[in-house]
Formats: structure tokens, C-alpha cells, sequence
């Protein structure tokens, strides 16, 4: 009895299952193939490397982001409702951002994404060039929070009192503005963080001229 072969389907599912244990470093086209039981050889047929595996999963993290989204009368009413869909894709998986970044990929997913964001600019009366551009400001913006985030969450805790530590003896004589913002700093409100970026973002595109 042949076994059924493998699906691309499969392999991206598996490999975000191994994402979670191993991080973006530790997944190896070895591993994967160990995980769904196969030879490494055989996953050549849906990726030819790792990158392309890579690429594959970020189209398939941001799968369910802005799907039949429903657009309001208020711009950044809808702005907040789709960047927030792609920030929450991103954080389910580990190094999800991560994973996102540096890709360029071509795919309903992301076309449908940028489409969405693109349209919601314009909607704010923003010239189609200029709303591609604070597109990819938005995406810049949402890799970054999401990317600190995910890296704190997997620091040691220890790591980090080490870090506040180290922040006290530098920053407290030397650097006394920045010594005064220690609370912020190391506030962990990831949520508030991000959505004040986004009203920065909202009131500069409203002012703007």
C-alpha cells in the first residue's frame, strides 16, 4: 500500500506546529521532514529551500486577515479593525513576524491585505501613491511592535531584571530623560504601544497639509 503523499497544506501546518519548539533559527528542512515522517528529498516538491518554506508560511499566517472586511464611513475606524487583524495573526505563532519580514510575497493574501490598507488610506482622501506609502509605513509599524513583543516573550526572566539593572546604572546620570521614562519603558502594555503608534499615525495623515 503506497503512502498518500504529502500536501503543501500539510507541510506549511506542520512546519508553524515546529515554529512554536524550535523558532524561525531552529527550523530546518530536515526537521520538518522528520516531523511529517518523510524524506527530506520530498518536501523539494512543494519548496525548493528554506526560504521558500518561509515565504509559504507567511502567506498562510496572514490567511484569514481582511477577508470579506466590511468597511465603515470612518477611515481610521477601519485602518484600526485591519491592522489589528495582521498584528493578531502575526502573534499567534512565534517569530511569526519575523517569519513575515523580508518577504516579498505575491499572493491573494497579501494583495488583499495591501489592497484593503491602500483603499482605507484613499478613503481618507489620501493620492493612491502616498497611500501605498503609508501602507508600507503601517507594515514597518506592525513588524516592529510585533517582533519586540514576541522577543520579550521569550526572554528569560532573569534576562530581563539583568537588563532593567543594567539600565539603572547607565541611564540614571548620564541619560536623565530617558532615566525619567524608565516606567514606560519597561512597561509591558504591548497593546497600548501599539495602538498609540496608530493614533500617531492617524492624527499625522489627518493634519497632514
Amino acid at each position: 500500500m503506497r503512502t498518500p503523499k504529502i500536501t503543501r497544506l500539510q507541510v506549511l501546518e506542520t512546519a508553524l506546529i515546529l515554529l512554536e519548539t524550535e523558532g524561525i533559527e531552529g527550523l530546518t528542512m530536515r526537521k520538518l521532514a522528520d516531523a511529517l515522517n518523510i524524506k527530506a528529498a520530498s518536501l523539494y516538491w512543494h519548496f525548493n529551500n528554506k526560504q521558500a518554506l518561509v515565504e509559504g508560511m507567511a502567506d498562510h499566517i496572514v490567511a484569514m486577515v481582511a477577508v470579506d472586511f466590511q468597511y465603515e464611513d470612518d477611515w481610521s475606524t477601519n485602518l484600526i479593525k485591519i491592522t489589528s487583524q495582521l498584528r493578531n495573526a502575526l502573534l499567534k505563532h512565534r517569530d511569526g513576524a519575523r517569519v513575515f519580514a523580508g518577504t516579498y510575497i505575491i499572493s491573494d493574501n497579501v494583495l488583499r491585505i495591501n489592497n484593503a490598507l491602500i483603499k482605507t488610506f484613499i478613503q481618507a482622501g489620501i493620492p493612491v501613491a502616498s497611500a501605498a506609502s503609508s501602507t508600507m509605513t503601517v507594515f514597518y509599524f506592525i513588524l516592529g511592535c510585533c517582533i519586540e513583543q514576541q522577543a520579550a516573550t521569550f526572554s528569560a526572566d532573569s534576562d530581563f531584571i539583568n537588563k532593567e539593572s543594567e539600565f539603572d546604572q547607565l541611564s540614571k546620570e548620564k541619560f536623565p530623560y530617558t532615566w525619567e521614562a524608565k516606567e514606560m519603558l519597561f512597561a509591558n502594555n504591548y497593546d497600548e504601544r501599539f495602538l498609540d503608534g496608530l493614533k500617531l499615525i492617524i492624527d499625522g495623515l489627518t493634519n497632514k497639509g
